[in-house]
């Protein structure tokens, strides 16, 4: 074979020429015009080019139709320096098939298919015949059946609609009433417990200082005592206010007691001298619950303020035998100074009201003479509700005075006084007794009584949304003898505006406590404290069960400069109080209930009681419990920058103050603060009375406290850790279900530490370690009302009754703590 130059290579160049075929003339197919066009690369021609070469005729060619070729230029020279210069391309890599890649990829692909056949097989498919299809088949019958009887009643169609609009609106309902929806506005970021700092926050800009100041002028527009007119619009304000406000279960409670009303009274003076004159005596001499009665020429005589240590050293001069009748000044317990005067045969008692600085001399105090020590209430009926058993005889009740008395202003009081002999016994404020003989006096008290007369309480409540089987409440006292707008109209007032904020706060946020709030507006609070007796004495088991703590605000103001706030509350409280850290600024001392009170029967029941006081009101101050206590005379100072100012941390302290009592997980009660302030009475007690008496049964129940205690702090400490650090605020339902116990557990405490005959001649009084004593004697402070039926028996140097009564304390603490561990001994994680 001869291998010769393809026809048209040596062609004259530019000459423009298709490539041909040298026998047919025909165009080349694009594979030829590749080889002739110069690419050489491949040599190998296939067979029939060559036959064509061998067969071309050649005789036609000439030497001058060959154009000579011109080699290929030299490679280029390479050397050290010219090296670096020149990168040679990449080798190709060549791609080899694995013939093993297919039958891989046929096996991953046969265990895929295997995997959801057996899914198929074995699970998709019987779901689909026992479960999909009946479920499918049931519906579809249950449709049709639908449609059938909705098609005699309309059009199934829209009657659908409406169903499914309904119900769907009820879940909706039910869901958004639970109020376990995480909320991040109240809400810790996960958890169901409420974020205080969003409703403080809001609460405090949410403050209205206009409605506080309305409100009371308002409730201090008029005189409004039980069972008055006035009191009448009083309470009907109040109520609408609740009712404004949203609250739930908003009701009247009325209730019976003893009653009265100023009447006729009067007062004559006569001398050894011949000298005579009569006292001029208005409505303003009076006192809620004195005795009526009359005296004719009976003796005077001045006991400075009525203690037993006055009264002491009149009876060494020989000056308390026979009729006479006793001046005294106004003491801090009028009560006491009338059982005084009882106890030593006194036949009447007028008192002697202080002049202030600016007043005239001629203002009267207007305080109730009944005698809370026995029993609070109604007189009548000591201990019990209504008629449930008949009414005692008046002359019979020892809440009420059997001797009359009559308030005198500081003029009328300085007039006796003046007639009277410097002579006898003198007192420490430079006044003489007289003497016996020298002057008499004609004393005549006429006054309105009602011994039924109808005392209104008013109540409104926040439903919980957890433990909604217990409750706070928040509460302040309304009637008095006049206008009172320092005391009580004032803490009426306080009582309104926080019911708003917490209502503004529950609408705003859609929050809800977790446990339930009530208002209560008592009445009958000048009468013995009728109100909120009647309203124990009738509820007492639901009140026992429910209430865990019970807020008064009666004694508040916002007229002292130093921010002071007093606050008497049950020894598992104390820390509370203590060591909050957001005091608005107030100086708050925290101390043993030892005072009266509307709070007294809750007391008497062992329901833990927490009392916030300011020093003036507390104190009663002038112009408290007098006429001339207006509003007018504070309406000014009210609008002082400095009071607002008062006014807004106030309130701010006591909604924050409520908001964690009633909102956290856990109840604020410490054990073992309470068994330490215990502790600490039995060894000063111990100490007061010389180690007369014999405490180890009592010291016996406070250690079995002790390990209450030790194990509530452990408990508390580890819940704190898991929910709210670890947790972030989630609750096991476990954990929540021994949290309730606890809670419910720590709230029985003061209940089951009640003996049911009471204290010593005082049945009334069921808490046997925190209640009023029968005497204020010692200089015991907030102590005087723990142990107080020991304390009687101590005053009285009856060491056998003081330890009898001891025993049965002892007896008590110790019974309580064994019912608290049996009934929480499976509380744990």
């Amino acid at each position: 074979m001869r291998i010769g130059r393809p026809s048209g290579y040596g062609r004259v160049p530019g000459e423009a020429q298709a490539p041909t075929d040298s026998h047919s003339g025909s165009t080349r197919s694009p594979e030829r015009t590749a080889l002739v066009s110069g690419d050489t690369s491949d040599l190998d021609f296939d067979v029939e080019f060559d036959n064509e070469l061998d067969n071309a005729d050649t005789t036609a060619a000439t030497d001058a139709d060959i154009t000579p070729v011109t080699p290929p230029p030299e490679p280029p020279q390479y050397n050290e320096e010219t090296m670096g210069q020149y990168t040679p391309p990449p080798m190709e890599e060549m791609e080899f098939d694995d013939p093993m890649a297919g039958v891989e990829d046929e096996r991953i692909a046969a265990k895929i298919g295997n995997f959801f056949t057996n899914i198929n097989d074995h699970f998709v498919n019987p779901m689909r015949a026992n479960v999909v299809d009946p479920l499918a088949h049931g519906l579809t019958y249950l449709s049709e059946r639908t449609d059938f009887y909705l098609n005699k009643i309309g059009n199934p169609l829209i009657l659908r609609r409406f169903f499914y609009i309904a119900t769907m609106s009820c879940i909706i309902w039910m869901v958004v009433s639970s109020g376990f929806l995480p909320n991040k506005q109240v809400t810790h970021s996960r958890g169901i417990f409420t974020d205080f700092n969003v409703l403080l926050d809001y609460a405090r800009k949410s403050v209205d200082l206009a409605k506080l100041e309305r409100d009371l002028e308002y409730i201090s527009s008029m005189p409004h005592m039980s069972g008055t007119q006035g009191d009448t619009a009083v309470r009907h304000y109040i109520e609408e206010n609740f009712s404004n406000n949203g609250l739930k279960l908003v009701r009247e409670l009325q209730y019976r007691a003893y009653a009265n009303y100023p009447g006729n009274a009067s007062l004559s003076v006569h001398s050894s001298g011949d000298k005579s004159f009569e006292i001029d005596l208005t409505s303003e001499n009076f006192s809620p619950m004195g005795h009526n009665g009359t005296l004719h020429g009976v003796d005077i005589v001045y006991a400075h303020r009525g203690r037993e240590e006055d009264l002491q050293r009149l009876q060494q001069r020989g000056m308390l035998s026979g009729e006479y009748a006793l001046l005294v000044q106004f003491d801090e317990l009028p009560s006491e100074q009338i059982m005084l005067a009882q106890k030593y045969n006194a036949s009447g008692i007028l008192f002697i009201s202080p002049k202030a600085n600016g007043d005239d001399g001629n203002t009267v105090l207007a305080r109730s003479v009944a005698i809370p020590q026995y029993t609070p209430g109604d007189p009548l009926t000591p201990g019990w509700f209504g008629n449930t058993i008949d009414p005692i005889d008046p002359k019979k009740a020892k809440g009420l005075a059997q001797i009359p008395s009559l308030p005198l202003s500081y003029n009328q009081g300085a007039a006796l006084l003046k007639v009277m002999q410097h002579d006898g016994e003198k007192f420490d404020d430079g006044k003489f007794s007289g003497v016996r003989g020298d002057v008499k006096i004609d004393m005549q008290v006429d006054n309105a009584v009602r011994e039924s007369h109808a005392i209104t309480d008013i109540i409104g409540k926040i439903e919980g949304r957890e433990q909604t089987d217990k409750a706070i409440i928040i509460a302040a006292a309304r009637s008095t003898v006049h206008t009172g707008a320092l005391y009580p109209s004032f803490g009426s007032a306080v009582l309104l505006s926080l019911l708003q904020l917490f209502q503004e706060a529950k609408y705003k946020y859609d929050w809800k406590p977790l446990r339930n709030i009530y208002f209560m507006s008592y009445g009958g609070s000048e009468f013995n404290y009728a109100g909120a007796t009647e309203l124990v004495e009738e509820r007492l088991s639901m009140l026992k069960d429910e209430i865990y703590n019970v807020v008064d605000i009666s004694e508040l103001g916002i007229w002292d400069a130093d921010k002071k706030i007093s606050i008497e509350a049950h020894p598992v409280l104390h820390r509370f109080f203590n060591e909050d850290d957001n005091k608005m600024g107030f100086d708050v001392s925290v101390e043993h209930v030892h005072h009266y009170g509307d709070w007294l029967p809750f007391l008497a029941h062992g329901i833990p009681v927490s009392i916030f006081s300011s020093p003036r009101i507390k104190a009663r101050e002038f112009p408290i419990d007098t006429k001339k206590d207006t509003f007018a005379a504070i309406a000014e100072s009210m609008r002082s920058e400095q009071t607002c100012e008062i006014a807004t941390d106030l309130l701010s302290y006591l909604f924050r103050t409520c908001l964690e009592l009633v909102d956290t997980p856990l109840l604020p009660f410490h054990i073992d603060d309470y068994v330490q302030i215990m502790d600490k009475a039995v060894r000063d007690l111990d100490t007061e009375t010389d180690h007369k008496l014999r405490f180890d049964s009592i010291v016996k129940g406070l250690l079995l406290w002790k390990r209450i205690g030790m194990e509530w702090s452990n408990w508390r400490r580890a819940w704190e850790q898991l929910v709210l650090e670890h947790e972030e605020g989630i609750e096991p339902s476990l954990i929540a279900v021994h949290r309730w116990t606890w809670n419910k557990k720590l709230s029985n405490l003061g209940r089951r530490q009640c003996m049911a005959a009471g204290l010593p001649g005082r049945p009334f009084y069921k808490n046997v370690l925190f209640s009023p004593p029968v005497w204020s004697k010692g200089d015991h402070g907030a102590d005087s009302w723990l142990f107080p039926g020991i304390r009687d028996a101590v005053n009285q140097d009856n060491w056998s009754a003081a330890q009898q009564q001891l025993d049965e304390v002892g007896k008590i603490v110790e019974y309580s703590a064994n019912v608290f561990i049996e009934e929480t001994n499976d509380v744990g994680f």
